[in-house]
């Protein structure tokens, strides 16, 4: 039996649902409510080079490092009580923050709940003891393949079997750990070189203590890195006609520096909308966040590098009461 939410919290959820939804459809640029979700790079540092990911292949120039503990207690304390989810991770591998469980603690005891997207390589067992009992609530374990070789061959530097003991282990602590209760879920991408190892993926990962086993659409980026954008396994499907993208409206992305950007399609910040430092409502609804917007509106991106040539804007497209777009809708 789930957990039944009081009726009038549920009314109060679904009319600022309706607020939202509301300024998305009248093009407002200067919004008078907090985004759904905060996207946090707790690191931009990976260790592995992953062929899809323009961190792995050495496209990205932005400079690595790690989010401030100072800067991410500013970020949480300001967002608490307005942002009901927070992703500690955008590019890079979050398990390398050393204080990533204390990162998830502190979410938690400030009503947000917070995710992470791991690689899993570094999933030992002790990291994962810490942050179950940190109340992480979500966690994307991906793995890319059922084999090793062609797991290895897509995360490089990775270790098949290693990665799969990893993750199999968490899910046992999964149940050992009082009171933790994540969401786990387990995903593949699907691009040509995983498409024939979907199937068997699925099959080998629908077990007891996995939540989801994802099949994660092919993200190109924003179609800005060819031999990414050449992986693709099956034309993208894109409508005629361009809607002003939910991401500027819904969602907030903040790199580990408390640079803001539309989102982690602009890989290296090449056209930043400020710093959150001062403030993340006054970025989020700063001077160049609404010019954005007022682009998008105008369908005039040209100048925008991970705007002018996305697919991914076509992923979702906001309903009165449903504004979650981390995947194409149907």
């Amino acid at each position: 039996m789930g957990i039944r939410i009081p009726r009038g919290r549920r009314l109060r959820k679904r009319a600022a649902s309706l607020v939202k939804y509301m300024g998305y459809k009248a093009g407002l640029v200067r919004l008078p409510y907090y985004p759904d979700r905060m996207y946090l790079e707790s690191t931009n540092a990976c260790n592995l080079n992953c062929i899809m990911c323009p961190n792995g292949i050495g496209t990205m120039k932005r400079k690595r490092g790690y989010m401030d503990w100072d800067l991410f207690r500013q970020i949480v304390d300001e967002m608490a009580g307005h942002v009901p989810v927070t992703t500690l991770h955008i590019w890079g591998e979050p398990l390398l923050h050393p204080k990533l469980p204390d990162m998830i603690a502190y979410a938690h005891q400030k009503g947000i709940r917070p995710e992470i997207s791991t690689n899993a390589t570094l999933l030992t067992e002790d990291l994962s003891k810490e942050i179950l009992k940190a109340g992480l609530g979500t966690i994307y374990m991906c793995l890319d393949g059922a084999s090793a070789e062609t797991y290895e061959a897509i995360r490089r530097r990775g270790d098949f079997e290693q990665t799969r003991a990893n993750i199999q282990r968490f899910i046992e602590l999964r149940r050992q750990v009082p009171g933790a209760d994540p969401q786990v879920n387990v995903q593949i991408i699907e691009m040509q070189p995983t498409l024939p190892e979907v199937e068997e993926f699925t099959k080998q990962w629908r077990q007891a203590g996995v939540s989801r086993v994802s099949v994660k659409p092919f993200d190109s980026w924003g179609n800005q890195v060819d031999a990414i954008a050449s992986l693709r396994a099956a034309e993208a499907n894109v409508p005629p006609k361009r809607w002003h993208c939910p991401n500027l409206w819904f969602h907030v992305h903040i790199y580990w520096d408390g640079t803001l950007v539309c989102c982690d399609r602009d890989f290296d910040a090449l056209y930043p909308l400020g710093n959150v430092a001062g403030g993340v409502m006054k970025a989020w609804n700063g001077p160049a966040m609404q010019e954005l917007r007022r682009k998008h509106l105008a369908r005039k991106l040209d100048d925008v590098p991970s705007c002018r040539n996305c697919v991914e804007w076509a992923w979702w497209k906001p309903t009165p009461f449903q504004s979650f777009g981390n995947r194409p809708q149907g």
